[in-house]
């Protein structure tokens, strides 16, 4: 397993198995200007989108490319009904309220407007013959990025783009929308639903899918759970002591090869840390304790982080779902920020380690009751509010195996992917597959930032793999010269 890196300037996926290629089809709402006239106000956004959206008109305003989007492409061994699944994108459409929404914003500040379920009908613009565009599989991530970018933004009708390269045998069907729509979970969540209601097209059968809440109950529910955030409360504190601990917003401790504060172009990294076999060895140590895989893994990146540069600090936020109940499939950003914060001592084991760090995992999952905005707020109020430059570090922790019909075997095959634009950070997404465990990053193009993040991927792989295997006591290599043996 080494570690993979994509070309400068691509904005393909790291595929982790070959997609087909073929003629082009893509789908949209028919009349997207006049489902855009019957569009009505519902009211703004969450604290995350309203952050979202001051730095996409920010980036407008310079001229930046558009490259905020979140996508995923699956592959369907089977041919395309193109008609079938234009009736399945419209139900789809129709069920989830936030994708039918686009962003307004003026001096006024933001207003969300969402186009009632029954102006939306999906219609191919294309399909595979003579005269077509036509992708191969080695082209097809890219492509379908590329496409994604496009055609949305803040305010697209529709919000989410589709399309498929389909040869008679199979075809590759993809995705995205801005990421004021929605996250990385709720790509899998929609790729999950569409190939339930595909299916049931095909087949005329009934897709037997559960209601979906309005994504406009989530942000009233946000808002309403800030006005009762105070300085004193347990998420704040949490918060509080995770900026002193770090002096200021979390960043990469790696030497990402930056000149200044500025944000540069970034590239793709990954690398696949553990098998499925390995990490249910993991399990099986972990199961007689209250200790969690979640913890395992932060464990590991601590260590790492400690072995490759020296700061035993490891600090930095996460993503946390929050949805209420009825909402466990509603297309949107529901989820907070939280800080995950703790020390790392070079001369504990394994097992002490996992224990601090499933105990940060929890504060975080506590620090996320209270939404960012309000904590942040409450702190500012304070004057504890250290000056925020960019966004900070993140780590993302995702389980596919618990993901709606991740059993079948086409939604197995989805690939996730977000945007690739500039940064100064090396943000995380380590996610647990049904045949492996995975990490990916994208970090500024250049030397060092490769050479220090081979060696941390390669360093967290190998804390991994000597717990799986049964040793208590973490690897020399990730000893710092100098520090006990």
């Amino acid at each position: 397993m080494t570690v993979r890196f994509s070309g400068t300037g691509e904005l393909s996926p790291l595929l982790r198995e070959p997609f087909p290629g073929g003629d082009v089809v893509e789908w949209t709402v028919r009349a997207p200007e006049q489902v855009r006239q019957q569009s009505v106000p519902s009211g703004a956004g969450t604290f995350l989108q309203s952050d979202h959206l001051a730095t996409a008109v920010a980036g407008r305003r310079r001229g930046d490319a558009h490259r905020a989007i979140i996508g995923s492409l699956t592959r369907f061994d089977e041919s395309l009904d193109d008609a079938a699944m234009a009736q399945a994108l419209t139900e789809f459409l129709r069920r989830h309220e936030e994708l039918r929404a686009h962003y307004v914003i003026d001096e006024s500040g933001i207003t969300r407007m969402v186009a009632p379920a029954n102006v939306i009908e999906v219609v191919t613009t294309g399909s595979g013959g003579a005269g077509r565009q036509r992708v191969d599989g080695e082209s097809i991530g890219e492509h379908a990025a590329q496409r994604i970018a496009a055609h949305t933004d803040y305010d697209s009708v529709p919000a989410m783009h589709f399309g498929a390269a389909a040869d008679a045998d199979g075809f590759t069907f993809y995705l995205g929308t801005d990421h004021v729509h929605g996250d990385g979970y709720s790509m899998w969540l929609a790729l999950a639903e569409i190939v339930a209601l595909y299916r049931a097209r095909v087949h005329g059968d009934d897709a037997d899918l559960p209601p979906v809440g309005l994504y406009a109950d989530y942000i009233r529910d946000e808002s309403i759970s800030a006005t009762a955030v105070g300085a004193a409360d347990e998420s704040v504190e949490i918060w509080r002591k995770a900026l002193r601990a770090k002096g200021g917003i979390p960043t990469s401790a790696l030497d990402l090869g930056l000149a200044d504060d500025a944000p540069v172009a970034a590239v793709r990294a990954r690398r696949d840390l553990l098998t499925a076999e390995q990490a249910a060895r993991i399990d099986e140590r972990l199961a007689s304790t209250d200790l969690t895989f979640t913890g395992c893994v932060y464990a590991a990146l601590a260590s790492a982080q400690l072995a490759v540069t020296g700061e035993g600090l490891f600090c930095t936020t996460t993503a946390v779902a929050r949805r209420m109940p009825g909402h466990e499939r509603t297309q949107g950003w529901l989820c907070n920020f939280a800080p995950i914060c703790f020390d790392t001592d070079p001369d504990g084991d394994c097992w002490a380690l996992i224990a601090t760090a499933t105990a940060a995992v929890r504060d975080a999952r506590i620090a996320s009751q209270a939404p960012v905005g309000a904590v942040l707020g409450a702190l500012a109020q304070s004057g504890e509010l250290p000056p925020i430059n960019g966004s900070p570090q993140m780590v993302t922790y995702l389980d596919h195996r618990r993901l709606p019909g991740v059993a079948d075997p086409t939604v197995a095959t989805t690939v996730g992917f977000p945007g690739v634009g500039r940064t100064r950070n090396a943000n995380l997404w380590v996610s647990r597959m049904t045949d492996c465990l995975t990490i990916e990053t994208q970090i500024p193009d250049n030397a060092t930032a490769r050479a220090n993040v081979e060696s941390y991927f390669d360093a967290i792989a190998d804390w991994l793999g000597v717990f799986a295997a049964g040793v208590d006591e973490p690897p020399r290599s990730h000893r710092i010269a100098g520090l006990p043996a």
